[in-house]
């Protein structure tokens, strides 16, 4: 027989893989929106989308992948004109990406879809529920960072 304390733990680690699945299914839905790419894809989207003309290598650090990852992902990104490479004006050595037309017209459909669910969810909460939620999510997201 469960204690109060594990059946708590057993609905929390449900919810949680409930709460993954429905994410998932929600990128791909939106990958498939933005022209068929996937959620590594549109993660290198969002960020570039976010902080303009990056370096490869901070994009590497910040999207959390090896070099070679990011790499592969980035030719497959340029060979399907979502992004353009350019070497630096500074330094030859260096390589920024950024957003081509299509890639900007991606991540619109992107951060629009997003918006939407994020409307829909917080409609279910009166403004201080949403303030508690969100702080809710972000004390869940950082206790399992740590």
């Amino acid at each position: 027989m469960k204690t109060v304390v594990e059946d708590k733990k057993c609905k929390l680690v449900n919810a949680v893989l409930a709460l993954v699945k429905a994410m998932k299914s929600e990128t791909e839905e939106c990958g498939k929106l933005c022209g068929g790419v996937n959620e590594k894809e549109l993660t290198i989207i969002n960020y570039i989308a976010n902080n303009e003309n990056v370096k490869m290598t901070d994009l590497a650090e910040n999207i959390e992948a090896p070099m070679s990852t990011i790499t592969s992902i980035v030719d497959k990104l340029v060979k399907n004109n979502f992004l353009v490479r350019e070497h630096s004006g500074n330094d030859r050595r260096v390589i920024n990406v950024s957003l081509t037309p299509t890639g900007k017209s991606t991540y619109n459909i992107f951060y629009a879809k997003r918006s939407l669910e994020a409307e829909k969810l917080l409609a279910k909460f009166n403004e201080s529920e949403q303030d508690i939620f969100i702080n809710h999510i972000n004390l869940l997201a950082s206790s399992m960072s740590s």
